[in-house]
C-alpha cells in the first residue's frame, strides 16, 4: 500500500519538490502513524526545507512526546537529529524550545542507554554530544563522542560498514569540539 507512496516521495525530494514531498509524507503517516521515516521526514520538510516553524514545531513537540513515550531510543535519536543535526540550519527555530526538547530527549536516551553501562553508544551519543555542545556542555559533549567511539570497538563483533558509517562523522565532531574548547580556552585566558 505505501509503496506508491514511496515512489512519489523519492521523485518530489530528488525534484526538490518540497510540497509535493509533504503530501506524500502526509499520506504515508495517514497510513502508518507509527512510521518513524514518515515522522522524521515529515519534520525535516516543515522545519528544513519549507521553514514552516510553526506547524514544524508542532509537528516536532508531536514527535518528541511520541518518541519518549514509546521508549525507544531509535524515535529519540531521530528526533534529536532534528533539532540538532549539524549539517542542518536551526537559526530559524527557536532556540530555547529546541534546547528544551533537546534536554527532555537527551535525558531520557542516558536514561534507558547509561554512560556507565556496556552496550552501542555510536547510534545516540553523538546526537546527544550535539545538544550537549549547543547547550555549553562542551566538556560532556567530548565525553558521550569519546564514549561512542569506544562502543565502535566493544567486543561484540560491529559491522566493518556500521563503523565506516559512523566513525568519520563522531571523529570531526570530538575535533571540533575539542577544537571549541581550546578557543574557549584562550578566550578565558585573554
Amino acid at each position: 500500500m505505501t509503496g506508491p507512496i514511496y515512489t512519489k516521495l523519492r521523485s518530489a525530494m530528488k525534484t526538490e519538490d518540497w510540497k509535493r514531498a509533504l503530501s506524500a509524507v502526509e499520506e504515508g503517516i495517514v497510513l502508518m502513524p507509527d512510521s518513524i521515516e514518515f515522522r522524521v521526514t515529515h519534520a525535516l520538510l516543515l522545519l528544513h526545507k519549507l521553514h514552516d516553524v510553526e506547524a514544524g514545531l508542532l509537528v516536532m513537540r508531536q514527535l518528541v512526546r511520541d518518541a519518549i513515550d514509546k521508549e525507544s531510543e531509535l524515535w529519540m535519536t531521530k528526533a534529536i537529529s532534528q533539532l540538532f543535526d549539524p549539517t542542518q540550519d536551526h537559526d530559524h527555530i527557536p532556540r530555547a524550545e529546541r534546547l528544551a526538547m533537546g534536554r527532555d530527549l537527551s535525558e531520557k536516551i542516558l536514561a534507558l542507554n547509561p554512560p556507565e553501562d556496556e552496550g552501542y553508544k555510536f547510534l545516540s551519543y553523538g546526537a546527544v554530544a550535539q545538544y550537549c555542545y549547543e547547550s555549553g556542555d562542551k566538556e560532556r559533549a567530548i565525553e558521550l563522542v569519546e564514549l561512542a567511539l569506544k562502543s565502535l570497538d566493544t567486543p561484540e563483533h560491529v559491522p566493518d560498514g556500521v563503523k565506516l558509517r559512523c566513525m568519520p562523522s563522531l571523529l570531526q565532531a570530538l575535533a571540533n569540539y575539542k577544537k571549541g574548547c581550546e578557543l574557549r580556552e584562550r578566550q578565558v585566558r585573554q
